[in-house]
């Protein structure tokens, strides 16, 4: 008897904690995302949505124009909310992360992590009847600035390509730079001559294609050639090289022993008032050679050193290596060549 009533007891618990299992409340369902478009807050700031589907950034394209500074990258769906680091595609930035949900009919809001939040309402933005896309030919930068101002071409990211969608005709103002070793020639519009002006001021009333054309300057002769050659101090010894329009490429070796050699890879622009490359990402590497001389084994040390190299009038160089381990700079001279120069530093 007590068996039986203990098995009607454990039943009853079963069912009973059953039960409460259903009178749990269901988990939101997860909802297909859809609100995309231009968003618009009372204090003006500016957040777009769009969905991305290019290969490897596939995911939800988040654009936040907030107080001014531009912000944006490719973020994902988790549950019901846009979640992720909109500084992602910027590994020194600090993180700005941000949640991102559904708010009444049609609207958004915006929560920045450790800030504050935003509430955006749906802005209707005019149909552009007028497309104008501007474009390089050569080597070199463009901007452009609404109005008759002159426009700012940024020295750290210039662009080479620029897109306007207009609903309304309206005055712009492009300008072009060259790069380093290279001439603007002329601005075409629609494939015809335009103007040889690097800047202009057009109204623009039709969809058109405008081109920046640059040319290579013939004159031009990269300045590190003047210090192209071999350099020794002590054991260590640099070969200086040129590429391109005005970068220099130093490799430094500096041997061990016979069989052992730590290298140096340093690539920069040289500055030709300071006569002085300040580079970063240099690389460091120890070698190890066989009796044949023959590489046996390389090991990274880093790739992201930094440091400035200074050429001087007297044909010498002074390093200044950031991750120096022997807080000195070192002072190359210049070695002459001659019919021994190869055997220099091996």
């Amino acid at each position: 008897m007590k068996k039986l009533i203990c098995m009607i007891l454990a039943v009853c618990m079963l069912i009973a904690l059953a039960a409460c299992g259903a009178a749990k409340p269901e988990e939101p369902a997860i909802k297909e995302w859809t609100r995309q478009g231009t968003f618009e807050d009372e204090k003006g700031n500016h957040l777009i949505v769009s969905l991305s589907s290019t290969e490897g950034y596939e995911g939800w394209a988040v654009s936040l124009m907030l107080d001014g500074e531009m912000i944006g990258w490719i973020i994902q769906q988790e549950g019901n909310a846009l979640r992720g680091n909109l500084n992602a595609w910027d590994e020194e930035a600090e993180p700005f992360n941000v949640v991102i949900t559904e708010e009444d009919e049609d609207g958004l809001m915006l929560e920045v992590e450790g800030g504050e939040t935003y509430h955006f309402t749906p802005m209707d933005v005019p149909e552009a009847t007028i497309t104008v896309t501007v474009n390089i030919e050569g080597w070199g930068h463009i901007a452009y600035a609404e109005g008759e101002e002159t426009p700012e071409i940024d020295s750290e990211y210039p662009a080479q390509s620029a897109y306007l969608g207009l609903a309304e005709p309206a005055v712009y103002t492009f300008a072009a730079e060259p790069e380093t070793g290279s001439l603007f020639v002329k601005w075409t519009k629609n494939g015809e001559d335009f103007s040889t002006e690097p800047q202009i001021t057009l109204q623009l009333d039709e969809s058109a294609e405008y081109i920046a054309v640059f040319e290579e300057d013939p004159d031009w002769q990269n300045p590190v050639m003047n210090y192209v050659g071999d350099y020794q101090c002590g054991r260590a010894h640099a070969a200086v090289e040129c590429f391109g329009s005005d970068e220099a490429r130093i490799t430094i070796k500096w041997g061990g022993s016979a069989w052992e050699l730590a290298r140096w890879i340093i690539v920069g622009k040289l500055d030709t008032d300071t006569l002085t490359v300040n580079y970063s990402g240099a690389s460091k590497a120890n070698l190890v050679y066989d009796d044949e001389g023959e590489v046996k084994s390389e090991e990274s040390v880093y790739d992201d050193g930094t440091g400035t190299i200074t050429f001087h009038e007297d044909g010498t160089f002074t390093w200044h290596e950031d991750q120096s381990e022997y807080g000195e700079d070192m002072v190359f001279e210049w070695v002459p060549v001659t019919a021994d120069s190869e055997d220099v530093g091996t």
